[in-house]
């Protein structure tokens, strides 16, 4: 009877912790699923960075997959706070310019810092896809600034045609005396953080034991001595880009135009904010000062106030754009609207009429530049903007 108990209490032992350990699963799954739309787009980055050492130099590859638009797109349009049309042209120019339905686009960083210089180049040849099969795929497209060796950090998009099997990896040559292999996560593989998927779980729980073993005094040892703490590499420099334009092309043109990045180069580093000014309630007459109806503009801008936008336009761009087409235009640049709403832009004057608005935006992954240039012109007693 002692025995039939035992049993029946191991059985019930099993049942608990198989209980308790499927709850803490599904319990971690779905916490996993109510990540945020920044953690969502961190979480696909790391599973797509790989790096390496090379000689004097530092590299790391950064895949964009065709998956990380969306949650790119919605984190930035919280972040930036964008209506669901702008959100929606903000994802359709980030899979455009970086070409994610027909691509297998990277990024690829090679920081050195040796007496020489890294040279990759002809890229086309240095820089290779191994596809599962075997088969080494060269680039379709690459940015010319990697075939230009330079000290500091050079950066440079490379396209290769888009590959239905997502197991491969980059080689690049030049790092070294062996090609060095840049391996990424497959994307069905669960990252530390996600608990494997499993709808069963058996828990083998010991016999119980009717004498207890005798203890075993183990032999005194001496005292470990403690290994030296490893060395910590130098931390790789983070990717900056500079943004001409307002949508996604500028982010592709801001690493063909970067070349090598210097850290005692001014121009790599960004504008100081600043916060828009309140305009005085009168704005329209010979008092009111250029810089006033300009910060008045960006101020409308930033509120998406694309009507009052357009009824200080000069007469000959009111001309040129009808109400309607000007929203659209000025909607599309979404980007400087959000450098603008976030307090962090500068005002350049080119002259006595031309105004060059630089904004910062500072996203999940990088931070980058964009800039649009304005005209001011006298027209009667009153400043209007030129678009």
């Amino acid at each position: 009877m002692s025995f039939r108990r035992n049993r029946a209490s191991i059985s019930v032992m099993r049942f608990l912790l198989a209980a308790i350990l499927t709850a803490g699963i599904f319990f971690a799954s779905s916490q996993a699923a109510e990540l945020s739309p920044s953690d969502q787009t961190i979480r696909i980055l790391e599973r797509w960075t790989s790096a390496h050492w090379g000689q004097d130099c530092f590299v790391w590859v950064v895949h964009y997959p065709e998956e990380l638009a969306e949650p790119w797109a919605e984190a930035e349009a919280v972040r930036a706070g964008m209506s669901e049309t702008e959100r929606e042209r903000f994802r359709e120019n980030f899979v455009s310019e970086l070409k994610l339905d027909t691509s297998e686009t990277f990024l690829v960083s090679v920081y050195s810092f040796g007496a020489r210089p890294v040279n990759l180049s002809p890229v086309k040849d240095s820089v290779s896809l191994l596809a599962a099969t075997g088969e080494r795929i060269k680039p379709s497209r690459y940015d010319s600034s990697l075939d230009n060796p330079s000290a500091g950090v050079v950066q440079g998009l490379v396209f290769f045609p888009k590959q239905s099997n997502k197991d491969y990896v980059i080689g690049i040559k030049g790092l070294g005396r062996n090609e060095r292999i840049f391996s990424f996560a497959p994307p069905e593989t669960p990252s530390p953080s996600e608990p494997p998927k499993s709808d069963v779980v058996v828990v083998d729980v010991p016999k119980r034991q009717t004498r207890r073993p005798a203890p075993v005094v183990p032999a005194k040892k001496p005292a470990p001595v403690p290994p030296p703490p490893p060395a910590i590499p130098p931390r790789p420099i983070t990717p900056i880009f500079r943004e001409e334009s307002s949508d996604m092309a500028g982010f592709v043109q801001s690493v063909r135009e970067r070349g090598s990045i210097s850290r005692d180069n001014p121009a790599s580093s960004p504008p100081p904010p600043q916060t828009p000014r309140s305009s005085p309630p009168n704005t329209d007459n010979s008092y009111s000062s250029r810089e006033t109806v300009l910060r008045r503009f960006l101020n409308l801008w930033a509120e998406g106030n694309y009507g009052g936008m357009y009824d200080m336009l000069s007469d000959g761009s009111k001309r040129a754009l009808s109400r309607e087409n000007f929203a659209k235009e000025a909607g599309k640049a979404s980007d400087i609207r959000a450098g603008i709403k976030g307090g962090d832009f500068r005002i350049d004057w080119l002259g006595e009429e031309r105004a060059k608005v630089i904004t910062v935006r500072k996203t999940l992954v990088f931070r980058s530049v964009s800039s649009r240039t304005l005209g001011i012109t006298r027209e009667g007693s009153s400043w209007r903007v030129v678009w």
